[in-house]
């Protein structure tokens, strides 16, 4: 039952008495006075395109009427608009006869009651559900209404402009003025408002209820939770392997990526087949393990205010797609092509829920509540430059969202001393710092750049010297380390080594070279360009003899040799004496 000072705030309707009386019952041979002044009806809502820019129809349904009691006060009560009254007498009868006849306690209104409205106040049988507003005798009432409009006096229209902040977190108001009553609001927004939905219909009624139950006054404020919700959907996904996320926009092959689809709980008489599905679409390159998908309720913060049971929801494959299962769990590879410009095909995963399923979460309509489905992927072998998912929801089947992933590559030279382009040299990737990110132990270098005896991890510079690592995340927070570990027949391993990083999709690679991990100045990164990147040439030669002697290296390298020398002097030295002795 409605509690608060406001009058039918909301979706309801008040049981009020009046100097004594059930409101609209007027004193005898009383006729009253037409309440005229205007009041303001203040729509609130989580978030401004809830409010802003909705068109609304309405109809006064009751007239607040004003009395002299007996002891020279005022008085008020309520009674069907006049002009409601005189286009279609029976309706507010009608309707209310169809809201109650499924309550709790059922009634009917009595053959002899002459204003049906005031009769329903005054039985308190119109009730407030701001918990769950989307049923209740005065849902079903104002329903009724709206489905024979043709009978309503003809609507006036307004709509909800400048939405401002009511100064509670995430609460905006918007609002109009019209003369104090009893009106029905139809929301008549069209096209929709992005993401967010039409309201259902609303009855409000101004006025103000003191603590004896009694209307002082019929012209103050009337709040209203405007009834609908945000239809806004995300699709978003993180890194599950590396210790700095890839934020949605990077991946590396063999890292295992969680996708989390964030769609609105609908009304479930919004939903017009037999079920809602969350429809994606992976790319191929993304192997879904089907066995982690789960669903949740969670508000606005993400937290998860509910979990949902294997019998809420069904998890379909696409007929034809390559399900397998290894090691107890179900996999799905995907063969989806295309991209957020083009839109995605290929065999898709559908999630779906009954409106039965539906119908136990319709306390979570509206107020930032979304209904999350999430599930991990692997970034395969067969991942090239970038993976991509497309998801809706089939209540918006045209509001498509996409997650993408960009895969990086890079590339150097390596030459011998005098420039040439060197083949058959072999190096390995890997993490330069592991505590901040970790290369998956499932990582593939795809590039055609290796032979059998490669390890995932490893490539080999081709005939132009090339050498190509690609399928790698990126972050300029975080490097990889790469590594000769076999030069080609005829030269030197030495076991140098550089780092580099990536950022920005793949456009800004950066090689770094440093005296300890290349002593001898074979690594030579260019200058940056105008985009932050550079290139790099690594050097192989084939004898000790051919090492730079420059810098620090070369005079490392000069006291080797000096030592070398010393130790065959003495040597011979050693010889010769042995030689004058015998």
């Amino acid at each position: 039952m409605l509690s608060i000072k406001r009058l039918l705030s909301a979706t309801a309707a008040a049981a009020i008495a009046v100097a004594g009386l059930a409101i609209g019952a007027a004193p005898a041979n009383a006729q009253g006075t037409l309440v005229t002044d205007e009041a303001q009806f203040m729509f609130t809502a989580s978030a401004e395109n809830r409010l802003n820019d909705h068109k609304l129809e309405y109809v006064k349904i009751g007239d607040y009427i004003q009395y002299s009691n007996t002891q020279g006060g005022t008085a008020y009560g309520v009674r069907v608009n006049s002009a409601l009254k005189a286009k279609s007498p029976n309706l507010i009868t009608a309707a209310l006869n169809d809201a109650l006849k499924d309550s709790t306690i059922t009634q009917q209104v009595p053959s002899d009651v002459d204003d049906p409205l005031a009769w329903a106040l005054s039985k308190k049988l119109l009730d407030r559900k701001d918990d769950a507003p989307w049923d209740g005798v005065t849902r079903k009432f104002a329903t009724y209404l709206v489905n024979y409009m043709n009978e309503l006096p003809t609507p006036g229209t307004a709509t909800l402009k400048n939405a401002t902040a009511q100064g509670a977190t995430d609460s905006y108001g918007a609002y109009i003025e019209l003369p104090a009553g009893i009106y029905l609001f139809r929301d008549v927004t069209s096209p929709v408002v992005e993401d967010s939905s039409n309201a259902v219909p609303m009855l409000v009624g101004s006025g103000t209820v003191n603590d004896a139950g009694q209307l002082t006054n019929p012209t103050s404020e009337a709040l209203i939770k405007m009834k609908n919700y945000s239809t806004k959907m995300s699709f978003s996904v993180v890194g599950g392997d590396t210790k700095v996320d890839s934020t949605g926009r990077t991946a590396s092959r063999g890292e295992t990526l969680t996708y989390t689809m964030n769609g609105y709980v609908p009304k479930t008489d919004e939903v017009t087949s037999d079920n809602l599905d969350y429809v994606n679409t992976p790319q191929k390159g993304l192997k879904v393990d089907l066995s982690s998908i789960k669903v949740t309720i969670v508000d606005k913060d993400g937290k998860a205010v509910t979990a949902t049971s294997a019998s809420d929801y069904r998890v379909l494959p696409s007929d034809g797609p390559n399900v397998t299962t290894e090691g107890g769990k179900k996999w799905f590879t995907a063969d989806g092509t295309g991209d957020s410009s083009t839109g995605m095909t290929g065999h898709t995963i559908t999630v779906r829920f009954t409106k039965d399923s539906l119908a136990k979460w319709q306390n979570y309509i509206g107020s930032g509540y979304s209904m999350q489905v999430s599930y991990d992927a692997l970034v395969t072998a067969d991942a090239d430059s970038q993976v991509d998912n497309e998801f809706y929801m089939t209540t918006l089947p045209d509001k498509k969202k996409y997650a993408h992933s960009v895969l990086a590559k890079l590339t150097f030279q390596k030459v011998d001393a005098a420039g040439n382009p060197l083949p058959g040299a072999r190096f390995r990737i890997e993490s330069a710092d592991p505590n901040q990110l970790v290369l998956p132990s499932g990582y593939v270098n795809a590039n055609t750049n290796r032979d059998a005896s490669c390890g995932n991890n490893e490539a080999i510079s081709n005939v132009n010297g090339t050498v190509t690592f690609d399928g790698l995340a990126q972050n300029t927070n975080v490097a990889y380390k790469i590594t000769e570990v076999s030069a080609p027949s005829g030269y030197i391993t030495l076991g140098l080594s550089f780092t580099v990083t990536i950022s920005n999709q793949g456009e800004k690679v950066v090689f770094g070279d440093s005296p300890t991990s290349d002593p001898y100045g074979l690594v030579t990164p260019t200058d940056a360009g105008t985009d932050s990147s550079n290139s790099l040439t690594v050097e192989n030669v084939h004898s000790i003899a051919q090492l730079p002697l420059t810098g620090g290296a070369g005079i490392a390298f000069m006291v080797v040799i000096a030592a070398l020398l010393g130790t065959a002097g003495v040597i011979v030295v050693v010889r010769s004496r042995r030689n004058t002795t015998v």
